[in-house]
């Protein structure tokens, strides 16, 4: 994938880490949220925010963020509970769509285009609806929307975290598994994100992540939020996920009063972007490209 540095990582992969972001942080309701920020100077540009999935962090749009920076000032964000941004007492759908609201907010972006992955596409939605004047279009990638009446979920339910610190940050690496597990070709890449999933504590190292994060939540009806959106909102899906199955991606776009796709990346599957990073900016690019 590229030619190799000499570093040996990918050109492609060096190069957008070069370009470093600056970390910001802001309140809302009572939790210390965490944003990394790409070219916020630049007024004249509209806003890009990238929101991760479940239990993961904004470190995983570090080599596909710089990407977009030439057009837009550009943000990825903690969801509470994640990453580096504060723990809740409780944990709301209405709340992350808050959380993504408050960044929004502070870093000047609206009327922002939101890319969510998973989780944080659900959530983007929401915000959407909850927020209409902040989100002016959300690109979902791989993201569920549960209906009501889809049938309970038959996914796995996420791994009970260990509390107690590990010895060392190696043998903590090697626990790192993405949910739901996958193959990947790009080592270098999981390699990135599990670095930011760790931090130390107690002379050893945790996982970030809030151990008491419930698993979702998830919206009762998304139809509801789907149909109530007069906003361009574009569907990609990985050609191999096990997340999402292709008849739930049509009925997803087919709510939209102004959806596209959806769209497959080939040879992907959950996780796009540790997948095929370089064919999802190129998508990205793509569907960001305004609409005539």
């Amino acid at each position: 994938m590229g030619e190799p540095h000499k570093t040996g990582m990918p050109a492609w992969f060096e190069r957008a880490l070069a370009h470093r972001p600056e970390s910001r942080f802001v309140m809302s309701e009572g939790a210390r949220l965490h944003y990394l920020a790409w070219g916020l100077e630049s007024r004249d540009r509209p806003g890009l925010l990238f929101v991760h999935g479940y239990r993961a962090h904004a470190h995983y749009w570090d080599f596909i963020a710089p990407y977009f920076t030439d057009r837009y000032r550009v943000v990825a964000m903690d969801l509470s509970g994640m990453g580096d941004s504060g723990h809740r007492k409780t944990y709301s759908a209405l709340g992350f769509a808050a959380d993504i609201a408050a960044v929004v907010e502070d870093a000047g972006l609206a009327p922002a285009v939101v890319v969510g992955h998973s989780f944080g596409g659900a959530r983007a939605l929401r915000a959407a609806a909850e927020f209409p004047r902040l989100i002016a279009h959300v690109v979902a990638v791989d993201s569920i929307c549960r209906f009501a009446d889809s049938p309970p979920s038959a996914a796995a339910a996420p791994r009970k975290p260990r509390l107690e610190p590990y010895p060392d940050f190696e043998s903590a690496r090697a626990r790192y598994r993405l949910t739901p597990e996958q193959p990947c070709d790009n080592g270098f890449l999981l390699d990135h994100v599990a670095r930011f999933s760790l931090r130390p504590e107690g002379g050893g190292w945790i996982w970030k992540f809030d151990p008491y994060l419930p698993p979702g939540p998830h919206e009762p009806d998304m139809g509801v939020v789907l149909r109530g959106l007069d906003i361009p909102v574009d569907y990609l899906r990985g050609e191999s996920s096990t997340v999402i199955r292709p008849q739930e991606a049509e009925r997803i776009v087919g709510c939209l009063r102004r959806g596209r796709g959806p769209i497959v990346i080939p040879e992907s599957y959950h996780y796009l972007m540790l997948d095929q990073p370089l064919a999802l900016i190129a998508a990205l690019k793509a569907l960001l490209t305004p609409r005539p």
